[in-house]
C-alpha cells in the first residue's frame, strides 16, 4: 500500500486514492503512509475552497476588463467536475488566446500584479506569470500547444479559441471548450512529447467530465470527437487517451477510435495501453511513443529526422533505431513475466 501511496503522489491522484479507501473504510490498511496521504488530502482541498477561487479570478478577470476571451484549459475548467472539492490537483492556471493578442493581455496581466518569470521565445508557446497572491500557482498564457520541432499532432490553438463558449470557472465567468474539442484537446495535451500519458490525473480527467455529461443527459458527440481528431491529424493520440480512459470506466465506442497493431507502432502502443504502464512507462523510450502516436507518415519521418540530429549523432540515433523493436519486446515480454510471478 505504500507502493500505491508513493504513486498515488507521482500521478496526482492522492486524493483521489484518499476519497476512496475513506469510502471503502479501507484508510487503515495505509499503514504509515496514512497520516502522509491525509495531508495531502487536506491541503489540496483547502487551496480549492480558499485559492483557487482567487487565483482564477486573479488570472482571468484582467483579461475579460481589457475585452479579451481566454479560453481556461484543463486545471480550474476540470476541477469543477469532480465530485469534491480538491480531487483534481494542478500547479498551474492555463489560458489560452491567440498570438496577436499575446503582448496585450500581458499588459493587462502586469497592471494587475502579475510579474512574468518565464517569457515565451523561440519554440516555447507560453508566457509563465507569477502573482504575489498566489505564490503556490502560477499561470500559463499560451498562444500554442505544442513547440514546432517535437509536436505530436497538428491540433491548432486558434481555431480552437473560435470555438470557445462562456463557462463560469469556480464562480468567474470565463470561457471553455466545447466537449468534443475538449475531449480532443485533453488527449493531445495528455499525448504530447515529454508528457507520454505517463500521469494518471489526465485519465482521471477523461472520467469525470464524460462521466457528468452522462450524469447530466447530455449527449456526447463521438462522430464529432472523430472528425475534430482527424482534422487535426490525433485521431491516434485520442484513440489511445479513450482506450486508457476505459479503464476509469469511459464507454467510449472503440470500433471509432482504433489504434495501430502492427510493426513498430503497434509494438509501441501495446504498452502504452497495457495495465502495467502507470508504473513501466520510463520503459519506452519517448521518441518511440511520439512516432506511434504520430498520425501521418510526414509526421513520423519529422520525429525520426529530429532524433537523428540530436545530441545523439547520426550512427547512435540510427542503431537505437534499428535496436529499439528487439529491445522493447524483451521489455515486454520481462513486464509480463515480472505479473505473472506477482
Amino acid at each position: 500500500m505504500e507502493v500505491a501511496s508513493k504513486a498515488s503522489l507521482d500521478h496526482r491522484i492522492a486524493p483521489l486514492l484518499w476519497r476512496t479507501l475513506t469510502a471503502a473504510e479501507a484508510v487503515d490498511n495505509l499503514g504509515e503512509a496514512r497520516a502522509a496521504l491525509s495531508d495531502v488530502y487536506e491541503v489540496y482541498r483547502m487551496e480549492a475552497l480558499l485559492l483557487l477561487p482567487r487565483a482564477v479570478s486573479l488570472a482571468v478577470e484582467p483579461l475579460t476588463r481589457a475585452g479579451l476571451e481566454p479560453v481556461v484549459l484543463k486545471g480550474p475548467a476540470l476541477a469543477s467536475r469532480y465530485p469534491e472539492a480538491g480531487l483534481r490537483p494542478m500547479e498551474d492556471i492555463d489560458l489560452l488566446l491567440p498570438a496577436e493578442q499575446h503582448h496585450e493581455a500581458l499588459r493587462a496581466l502586469r497592471d494587475a500584479g502579475w510579474v512574468v518569470a518565464r517569457p515565451a521565445r523561440r519554440d516555447v508557446y507560453d508566457t509563465v506569470l507569477t502573482h504575489k497572491d498566489i505564490p503556490s500557482l502560477a499561470l500559463e498564457l499560451h498562444y500554442a500547444l505544442e513547440s514546432g520541432s517535437q509536436r505530436v499532432t497538428a491540433l491548432d490553438a486558434t481555431a480552437l479559441w473560435k470555438l470557445r463558449q462562456p463557462i463560469d470557472c469556480i464562480g468567474t465567468p470565463a470561457f471553455g471548450l466545447p466537449l468534443p474539442e475538449e475531449v480532443v484537446y485533453l488527449s493531445a495535451h495528455a499525448g504530447k512529447p515529454h508528457h507520454g500519458f505517463f500521469r494518471m490525473i489526465w485519465i482521471a480527467d477523461f472520467a469525470m467530465v464524460v462521466g457528468l455529461a452522462d450524469e447530466r443527459g447530455d449527449e456526447i458527440d463521438w462522430s464529432r470527437i472523430q472528425a475534430v481528431a482527424a482534422d487535426a491529424s490525433c485521431a491516434t493520440v485520442v484513440a489511445a487517451a479513450l482506450a486508457l480512459a476505459r479503464r476509469a470506466g469511459v464507454d467510449a465506442p472503440q470500433e471509432m477510435f482504433t489504434l495501430p497493431t502492427k510493426g513498430w507502432r503497434g509494438a509501441a502502443i501495446r504498452q502504452l495501453t497495457d495495465v502495467s504502464w502507470p508504473l513501466a512507462h520510463l520503459e519506452l523510450p519517448g521518441y518511440h511513443l511520439n512516432y506511434a502516436l504520430a498520425d501521418t507518415r510526414r509526421r513520423r519521418w519529422q520525429i525520426l529526422v529530429v532524433l537523428l540530429g540530436s545530441g545523439y549523432g547520426i550512427g547512435k540515433a540510427w542503431r537505437r533505431l534499428v535496436r529499439a523493436p528487439a529491445a522493447l519486446l524483451t521489455r515486454a515480454t520481462n513486464t509480463r513475466r515480472r505479473r505473472q510471478l506477482g
